[in-house]
């Protein structure tokens, strides 16, 4: 099969734009990062002794793609100002969707996970 100029140029385009995606995902990933840092001080400022972790696809670059969120648990935040914290942070943070997870509340394999995974921030 014998591809004819403008096949091959439409494939060229699209190969291009393919081999681009793992660079703009990976530079969404780091600005995710920059958020959940970001996110991590803004809890810790309205609550000293709590615990933050990240978790989830943030922690791996295959995982992570342009929809992907970014997952925090807290450890130690009393519910009301969990979620006066998470109202804010959405407000804060409009560029990626953060789910703040109480760990309190979550399942025993979760907490594991996160226990096992979590980067702590």
């Amino acid at each position: 099969m014998v591809l004819s100029p403008s096949d091959l140029a439409v494939y060229r385009r699209t190969a291009r734009r393919k081999a681009q995606r793992p660079l703009q995902w990976e530079a969404r990933r780091e600005q995710a990062w920059v958020v959940a840092r970001r996110a991590a001080a803004f809890i810790k400022e309205r609550c000293p002794n709590v615990s933050v972790r990240a978790f989830g696809s943030l922690l791996y670059a295959d995982s992570f793609g342009p929809k992907s969120d970014v997952d925090l648990a807290v450890e130690g935040v009393e519910w009301p100002e969990y979620l006066r914290i998470w109202s804010a942070l959405e407000k804060r943070e409009p560029e990626f969707r953060i789910d703040l997870v109480d760990v309190s509340i979550v399942s025993d394999g979760l907490r594991q996970h996160i226990e096992r995974e979590g980067v702590p921030l």
